[in-house]
Formats: C-alpha cells, structure tokens, sequence
C-alpha cells in the first residue's frame, strides 16, 4: 500500500523559525544580559530594566508565534483507505464529502491567506493543508487526485461558465512599461546618477563599476514585474519588455488552472497551475485592466478555468455585462 508523508517547506516553515529565533531570542537575551551584567555591580537604570522587560517579551513572543507556525503546518500521513492528521486524529475516505485541490484559504491562526487543498469529511470537519508549509505539497496534491478512485465525486474541479469561438490563431498582451513604477526608477537611476560624473573627481573606475553593477540590479527588478503574454491555439507564452531574448512557452494541455493574484506591494501577476500542480507565476505589471479581462476571456474560450482574485471590472465594463 502507498503511504505519503507530508514534509515541512526547508525555507517557508523551518528557515522562518531558525530567522525569528535568531532575531527575536536572540535579541532577547542580548537585552537580558545587558542588564544582568549590571545587577549587583552597580545601580540598574531605567532603561536596562525596560530592556530586561522588552528582552522577556520577545522571547516569550517568539514561542507564542512558532506555536502558530508550528499549528499552521501539522503533520499529514495518507494512504488509499485514510488520512492521519497530525499524527492523532484519523479521517477515512469514505466519510469524505468535498476536496478542493486548488484555491485561497484564510489561517485564523496566522492571520493571512494562502493557496492550499481543502477537505471535508462528514460532520464538517474541514482540514486545509497550506501549500507553502510544505515541501512535498504537489505530491499531495497528486496523491489526493489518484488514490481516492471511490471518491472521484467528491473531487472538486472548476466548472468553465463561458465559452466562445476563437478567430484569431495568436493574441498579444503586450502591456505598458509606463506602468510600471520599477521602470521609473530604473529610467531616474540610470539617467540622474550619471550627473555625479559632471565633476572630475568623481571620475574614478569604482565610481563606475557602482553605477553599472546598480543599473544591472535596478534592470533585473524591472525585468521581473514586466512580463507580457501571447495566446495560440495550443500554447501559452511568456514574453518581457525589456528582456527582448526572453520567451517561455507553456502547452495550455499542461495547465489545470490560471490565477490572476496579487505579489509583493500591490502587483498582479498571473499563476499558472500545471498539471503536476506546479505553480509558475509572472509580474504583469504593464499590462491594463482591459488586457487583463481580455486575456481572461480567452482562456475561458481556450477552456480553461481562470480565477481572478485581483482584477476587478470598472465601471464601463460593469455596465457593458450588465447589457
């Protein structure tokens, strides 16, 4: 019989708790010592008390947060008859009501929201198994989808509600560098921190090697927030407006899902799910509202599912679906 065990994400779960510990009981214990060192050699100020204080503080923070972390990421063992929940409570798959392998869930205990797998077993009982938590969660994934064969039922799949005839062989969705706020700072950087060289002095070839190493950094961060796509038939590419020679070309066969969701300070980017569960996500910064719902539209035609989780229609395209 096939067993899978869950395994906790190297970076997302333990690097996050090996970083705190390190910033939050470290500094803890710094401003303990700080005022231990001083007790009974001298009077202890004011703020060496507080830093007794904030030093307790943080450490007892830093075991209350991992506690949530550590909640937040339970173990998972399953087979083809069970599912064992943090390796005390057992579900069977018979009792299994609804699995939903993709989707957006929100952690009361970490107060955020992330992509994860949604079970429910008789008498509502809901499991969430957050994928960032965990190494093998494509595997889960995988596994949930192939070793419940009874239960295909239950499996919930996006159901496509529109759907029309395409006519054109190649869409473009090029976008706008002018929407993007990096390419503004790469444009001040790259043309207002040469004018430090109007002065001979300044002249000197570290001067220079600066200013071409940031202008590369500042080109590479622009480069990742801009990239733009073309539809065909059967493919699905990525291209970027300022990477002329830059181009990923994905078989829509390949892709279950597409996610349009919001990364780093506010900026959409476009997730596609694979088959395998994979997940690749891109930065369109450039690209307008309207190319947005059009590109959505598209592969709605294309027959893919799509959820959109960040661009909302404006006003006139409201009124035009409500005609």
């Amino acid at each position: 019989m096939k067993i899978l065990r869950s395994k906790r994400h190297l970076y997302h779960f333990w690097g996050i708790l090996l970083v705190m510990a390190v910033l939050m009981v470290g500094g803890g214990l710094v401003m303990c010592y700080s005022f231990f060192t001083h007790e009974g050699t001298q009077k202890t100020t004011t703020a060496q008390k507080a830093a007794l204080i904030f030093g307790i503080g943080f450490i007892i923070s830093y075991i209350y947060v991992a506690w949530f972390i550590w909640e937040q990421a339970p173990s998972w063992l399953m087979d083809a008859e069970k599912l064992i929940y943090n390796s005390n409570e057992v579900f069977y798959w018979k009792d299994l009501e609804r699995l939903d392998l993709t989707g957006k869930y929100h952690s009361k205990r970490l107060w955020k929201t992330g992509e994860g797998t949604r079970i429910i077993f008789k008498d509502n009982n809901e499991l969430i198994i957050f994928d960032e938590m965990y190494q093998n969660s494509r595997l889960m994934k995988l596994f949930l989808e192939q070793m419940i064969p009874e239960k295909q039922s239950a499996i919930h799949r996006p159901v496509i509600d529109e759907r029309e005839v395409i006519t054109d062989d190649l869409v473009n969705y090029e976008g706008s560098v002018w929407r993007a706020f990096l390419f503004y700072a790469l444009l001040l950087y790259a043309f207002g921190f040469p004018l430090i060289f109007i002065n001979p002095d300044n002249r000197v070839p570290f001067g220079f090697l600066m200013y071409a190493s940031l202008v590369f950094i500042f080109w590479r961060l622009a480069v990742h927030t801009l990239h733009n796509f073309s539809l065909s038939d059967e493919e699905f590419m990525i291209k970027n407006s300022l990477w002329p020679g830059y181009q990923k070309v994905i078989p829509l066969r390949k892709v279950r899902e597409v996610i349009y969701e919001i990364k780093g300070k506010g900026m959409p980017a476009l997730t596609l799910v694979k088959e395998d569960f994979q997940k690749q996500s891109f930065i369109a910064e450039g690209l307008s509202e309207q190319e947005w719902l059009d590109l959505r539209k598209q592969l709605w035609q294309k027959g893919l599912n799509v959820r959109n989780e960040c661009i909302r229609p404006g006003e006139n395209q409201r009124k035009e679906s409500v005609e």
